[in-house]
């Protein structure tokens, strides 16, 4: 091939490499646009770009991969909370109040912190938790038992597949509530809703 051919050659193709690239990044900020405004409207995202997190899209090579990672759990909470509370028995105050989230091991208002990936929990350390869901409180009265499995039933009903929502027994993490008591005790656990993102 003569040498004005290779030339040629070697520009038509770096300008191929450029334009598919071009498109890739096009296409991936029209779609990430579309999803950041489309209902439930994430509350927050990553990007990964060739497999560097937090790159911009313009880094991205020809034929790489551009992959955002949306997390949707924020309306998930708080009908989460909402139903905790419906399901709290209504004469006891304290128990209703006392219904926590967990983002990162640690108690929080929101999910402001969430990096998007963990599981996050919602948990009820006042010490007769356990008897309120297994029925067994003295002030037995309808609709005073179960609390956090009906929640969870309600909750995977309605955004099962968006993510997995779990009914179960975990130590107290951090050792305090909503209402700031210290209730930790060795090996006790209590009931909690464990939620996280559907990959």
């Amino acid at each position: 091939m003569a040498r004005n051919a290779v030339q040629v050659f070697t520009v038509a193709a770096k300008g191929t490499r450029d334009q598919v690239r071009q498109a890739l990044v096009a296409a991936a900020k029209r779609e990430h646009a579309r999803i950041m405004t489309t209902e439930p409207r994430p509350s927050r995202f990553s990007r990964q770009v060739d497999g560097i997190p937090g790159a911009r899209e313009e880094q991205v090579k020809a034929g790489g991969v551009i992959r955002y990672r949306y997390a949707r759990l924020d309306d998930i909470v708080r009908e989460a909370f909402d139903a905790l509370f419906d399901f709290s028995p209504v004469l006891e105050d304290v128990y209703r109040r006392s219904h926590t989230l967990y983002v990162n091991g640690a108690p929080a208002r929101n999910l402001a912190d969430w990096d998007g990936s963990d599981e996050v929990i919602i948990m009820n350390g006042v010490p007769y938790a356990r008897k309120i869901e297994a029925g067994t409180m003295k002030m037995r009265v309808p609709g005073t038992d179960r609390v956090y499995e009906q929640a969870a039933q309600v909750l995977v009903r309605r955004f099962g597949n968006r993510a997995s929502i779990t009914f179960t027994y975990r130590g107290l993490i951090g050792g305090t509530t909503a209402v700031g008591r210290a209730y930790n005790k060795p090996g006790l656990r209590y009931p909690a809703l464990v939620i996280r993102p559907r990959r």
